[in-house]
């Protein structure tokens, strides 16, 4: 084994979007969400009711679900500003929705994309309520109105120690460098008192 590592040692200079990504079959609209389910020893059975939920929606709205609606779990974590902090022992799940854009003709990229955008992620986001699902960081997008912001900076105030982060901000990155509009709308900017 040190042979075959000895042998693959090295660095590659690249650009990350050929460098950090694979291939996954093509462009394509992913949300995934997580919430707790539990502990080790006890599932409270929110992560297959979730799913049941999710499916029945998807029958009901008629939705074109592409595969696969992936599921996973996780342990919880102690970073305050994870998707799954929680105690020790706890479980997440984590539920991932996609969307295929195969095709290159706009009206139909834009049909898939306002399903995926509107009903799809609808779903998902009124199943989640009643299981405080939060997104996966990577996969969160901009609201589209003033009012869905509202509701996304009041659910990010709820799960995360949102002054307690605006405080690092400040003091680690008081330029705002590492922030984007996203961030900035729900969390508030480091030196907005009133965000």
């Amino acid at each position: 084994e040190a042979e075959f590592w000895k042998r693959n040692e090295g660095y590659q200079t690249k650009p990350s979007d050929q460098l950090l990504q694979f291939d996954c079959g093509g462009q394509q609209w992913v949300w995934e969400v997580c919430f707790p389910t539990g502990t080790y020893g006890i599932n409270n059975g929110n992560d297959m009711e979730f799913m049941e939920n999710l499916l029945a929606g998807i029958e009901e709205k008629h939705i074109a679900a592409h595969s696969p609606i992936e599921q996973r779990w996780t342990a919880s974590s102690s970073s305050l500003m994870s998707p799954a902090h929680g105690p020790p022992k706890g479980l997440f799940s984590w539920v991932g929705i996609i969307m295929y854009l195969p095709s290159e003709e706009e009206k139909q990229r834009r049909d898939i994309t306002e399903k995926f955008k509107g009903e799809y992620c609808d779903i998902v986001r009124d199943i989640g309520h009643d299981v405080q699902s939060v997104s996966h960081w990577a996969k969160q997008e901009m609201p589209p109105t003033v009012e869905d912001q509202l509701v996304l900076k009041e659910l990010m105030r709820l799960k995360y120690p949102v002054e307690l982060f605006k405080s690092a901000r400040k003091k680690y990155d008081p330029k705002n460098i590492l922030s984007n509009g996203l961030i900035d709308a729900v969390l508030g900017k480091p030196f907005d008192q009133n965000n």
